[in-house]
């Protein structure tokens, strides 16, 4: 087991984060310093043999650890979790993490990666499930996030199996699937009226969730380097509003604009049909069902999402994929 991390964590904030993570015998799921000790445990021991590299900089955990430090930082987990660092049970995107932490803790737990602990429940009943106990007593574990559960067991499982130097594909196909597994669940429970996000954010956040497809049919990178050039520049660091009804607002950088009209412009994933967003899920499955497409993917999302002149070659690209036998 390796505990060292990238020299280059230091530059972001997400390492006071990590510098502070101690996970005890009792995990308290609803303190963000205890979510991020969860994660910190996971990333530790599953770099056995230096699979992901001296300085772990090619675990794939690292794309939900970066995620949950931008929830906290733009006040995404409750009034008041910035100030006391306390996630409310009753936020969405509190509610979003807790399946992508606490489910793959318990999934880790079962694989025997990590080694187990008291889970604490809700201070108060809210509109979202949540699992408790273990250790001294007996295990709750609600029964929509059961194959959550079993998704990462299997995947902290061939992590265990996975020799240093091969191909991590597999492993990233396997996190993709216990990953998206985990949001479904979520997708499903959220509901239209929140009292802590206006429309417009539970619309991002339902557009985000199906985002995961796609993502999942890529095996995307979520290592460390993955995340720190690709993923910190493309979700807005304040909640969604009124004023943001007819598209991202002019105040958010032209990247984070691209990524929120994706998600919940007018063509956008949260307001395409089922039906609709069946076939466009299942034609870029199509598209990624190579290795050649899989690697190629940033320019590909590019095609699908924001089609415009300057990258009509990626387009041509994307078509040659699709209808390639």
């Amino acid at each position: 087991m390796s505990a060292t991390h990238p020299a280059e964590l230091a530059e972001h904030d997400l390492y006071g984060s990590w510098a502070a993570a101690d996970l005890g015998p009792r995990f308290d799921p609803f303190a963000f310093a205890q979510r991020m000790a969860a994660y910190r445990s996971l990333i530790e021991h599953t770099n056995h043999d230096g699979l992901f590299g001296a300085d772990n900089r090619g675990n794939p955990l690292w794309g939900l650890m970066f995620q949950h430090q931008w929830q906290f930082r733009t006040g995404r987990l409750g009034p008041a979790s910035r100030t006391d660092g306390r996630i409310d049970p009753a936020a969405p995107w509190g509610y979003g993490n807790y399946v992508l932490c606490v489910v793959p803790w318990l999934g880790a737990v079962g694989a025997g990666t990590v080694p187990d602990a008291e889970l604490a429940g809700p201070d108060a009943p809210g509109p979202f499930d949540h699992a408790r106990g273990g250790v001294t007593g007996d295990r709750y574990v609600p029964v929509e996030l059961a194959a959550g559960v079993a998704d990462w067991r299997a995947y902290f499982e061939l992590v265990a199996a996975t020799p240093p130097g091969g191909d991590d594909e597999p492993l990233r196909s396997a996190l993709w699937k216990a990953h998206k597994t985990c949001l479904d669940v979520v997708s499903r429970t959220l509901s239209a009226r929140d009292p802590f996000h206006p429309a417009e954010e539970i619309e991002f956040l339902r557009g985000w969730c199906r985002m995961v497809d796609f993502l999942w049919a890529a095996a995307w990178r979520t290592d460390f380097d993955s995340m720190t050039d690709h993923g910190l520049d493309v979700l807005p660091e304040r909640i969604l509003g009124p004023r943001d009804r007819a598209g991202a607002a002019g105040d958010l950088p032209r990247t984070v604009r691209r990524n929120v009209r994706s998600v919940r412009g007018v063509r956008g994933l949260a307001r395409t049909s089922d039906r609709r967003y069946a076939v466009n899920l299942w034609l870029w499955r199509r598209v990624m069902r190579t290795r050649g497409a899989r690697d190629d993917v940033l320019p590909l999302l590019d095609a699908v999402f924001d089609p415009r002149r300057d990258n009509r070659r990626r387009q041509l690209r994307l078509l040659r994929y699709l209808l390639r036998l």
